[in-house]
C-alpha cells in the first residue's frame, strides 16, 4: 500500500499525467540512446507508468522490446527482469505498464519471505519490525518500487534461503540458479548453499553439486554473449558506469593521483548530472553501517555472516562508490542482528513507527529526485 500511495502522491504532486517527468521530456532528458524508450507513448491508460521509470529503467525497457542487440551497453543488465516483463506484456501489450507491474509485484513478494526467514532468528514481533524497517529503508524502498531489479534479486535469494533452511535442496538450488540472472550480485547465494552442504552428513556431494547451479547459470549466460557478441565477458566489459570510482580504485588510483580532489569528487556524478543532497552522507553510512553489524550476523548464523561480508567486500572492490547506498541496501542479513532485540513494548513500537515514517519521507524525496533526473545512488 505504501508503494501505491507514494506513487499516487508523486503522480499528482508532480502532475505527471499532464507534463510527464524529466525522462519523458525530449527537451530535458539526457541525450543517451537508451532514453528513447521513455519517449514512447505510455498507452491509453495515461502517463502513470512514468512515475516508476527513470535512469536504468530505460535499459530494461529496451532489452524487453528490442533485445540485447540494441546496444553493447545492454550486456551489463541481467535478463530476468526483461524476461518476466515480456511475459506480462504478452497479456497487457504495453511495455511500460508490463515492466512497472512486474517490478511492483516482485517488490512486494520478497517482503513475506524475509519475514519468514527473520522469524527463524527472533520472535515474531521482532521479525515484523525487522521487515518493516528493511522495507521502508529509503534506498531499498525506492529501488524495489521503480523499474529496477532489486526486488527480483531479493525474491530469488530469499526464496532459495528459506527452502534451504527447510532442507529442500532441489527447490533451493532452482531459486538460487535464477538469482545471479536478476543481478550478478545474486551469485553470492552460492556461499550459504555450499556452507550448508558441507555441514550435511548425508547427500553431501549431491548438495554441493546443487549449490553450484548458480555458477552454471551465470556461466551459461556469459557464454551466450560469447556466441552472440563475440565476448564471453561482455557484461564485465560494457559497464556504463566504468568511469566512476569504486572504493578500491579510489584508494589505489584516485587518491594517489589526485589527492583530496578525488575524495571530494567520488560521491558525485560529473557535470551536468546533479546528485541528490543526501548521497555523500548515505555513502558514509553505507560504508560504516555493515562494519558495526558483522559480529551480530556471525553470532546469529555463520551463513548470514558469510553472505554479508562477501557482499560488502564485492561492493567495495567492484561497485561504484556513488552507488554504495543502493548496493548495501540489499544486504538483508545485516538487519537481523540490528532488530533481533526488539521487545515489543509500547515505547519501542513508537520509536519504530517514527523511524519508519522518517524513512518513508526520505524515500519519497529520493523518488521525486529520481524522476527529476537527479542521481540518487
Amino acid at each position: 500500500m505504501a508503494k501505491v500511495a507514494g506513487g499516487v502522491f508523486i503522480e499528482y504532486s508532480m502532475k505527471i499525467q499532464n507534463s510527464g517527468t524529466f525522462w519523458s521530456d525530449p527537451n530535458r532528458v539526457y541525450s543517451w540512446v537508451q532514453n528513447s524508450a521513455f519517449l514512447a507513448n505510455p498507452g491509453v491508460l495515461g502517463k502513470w507508468p512514468l512515475t516508476f521509470l527513470g535512469w536504468d529503467s530505460a535499459w530494461y525497457l529496451n532489452i524487453m522490446t528490442k533485445g540485447y542487440g540494441f546496444s553493447a551497453q545492454s550486456y551489463t543488465f541481467s535478463p530476468v527482469l526483461p524476461f518476466f516483463a515480456k511475459l506480462t506484456n504478452l497479456v497487457l501489450q504495453n511495455p511500460m505498464v508490463s515492466i512497472v507491474l512486474t517490478v511492483l509485484v516482485f517488490g512486494v513478494l520478497w517482503i513475506p519471505l524475509y519475514q519468514l526467514l527473520a522469524e527463524g532468528y527472533m520472535g515474531k514481533k521482532a521479525a515484523l519490525l525487522s521487515v518493516l524497517l528493511l522495507a521502508f529503508s529509503p534506498y531499498l524502498f525506492v529501488f524495489t518500487t521503480v523499474a529496477y531489479s532489486e526486488g527480483l534479486l531479493l525474491f530469488f535469494v530469499l526464496g532459495a534461503w528459506l527452502l534451504l533452511k527447510k532442507g529442500k535442496w532441489f527447490g533451493a538450488s532452482a531459486f538460487a540458479a535464477v538469482a545471479p540472472l536478476t543481478r550478478t550480485m545474486g551469485i553470492l547465494v552460492v556461499l550459504p548453499l555450499i556452507y550448508y552442504a558441507l555441514k550435511q552428513k548425508t547427500h553431501r556431494v549431491r548438495n554441493v553439486l546443487l549449490s553450484l547451479l548458480p555458477i552454471a547459470s551465470l556461466t551459461a549466460w556469459f557464454a551466450s554473449f560469447g556466441f552472440s557478441a563475440g565476448d564471453f565477458l561482455a557484461p564485465l566489459h560494457t559497464s556504463e558506469w566504468s568511469y566512476m570510482y569504486s572504493f578500491r580504485t579510489l584508494l589505489t588510483e584516485g587518491i594517489p593521483r589526485y589527492g583530496m580532489k578525488a575524495i571530494l569528487e567520488a560521491p558525485y556524478q560529473p557535470s551536468p548530472i546533479p546528485s541528490h543532497w543526501l548521497l555523500p552522507v548515505a555513502i558514509g553510512i553505507a560504508l560504516l553501517f555493515p562494519l558495526l553489524l558483522f559480529y551480530g550476523t556471525w553470532k546469529k548464523d555463520r551463513s548470514l555472516w558469510i553472505y554479508a561480508v562477501a557482499g560488502y567486500s564485492g561492493i567495495l572492490f567492484f561497485g561504484a562508490l556513488a552507488s554504495t547506498p543502493r548496493f548495501v541496501s540489499v544486504l538483508f542479513p545485516l538487519w537481523i542482528p540490528l532488530t533481533a532485540g526488539f521487545s515489543g513494548s509500547k515505547k519501542s513500537i513508537v520509536i519504530a513507527a517514527v523511524v519508519m515514517s522518517l524513512f518513508y519521507v526520505v524515500a519519497l524525496d529520493l523518488w521525486i529526485s529520481f524522476l527529476n533526473g537527479q542521481f540518487i545512488a
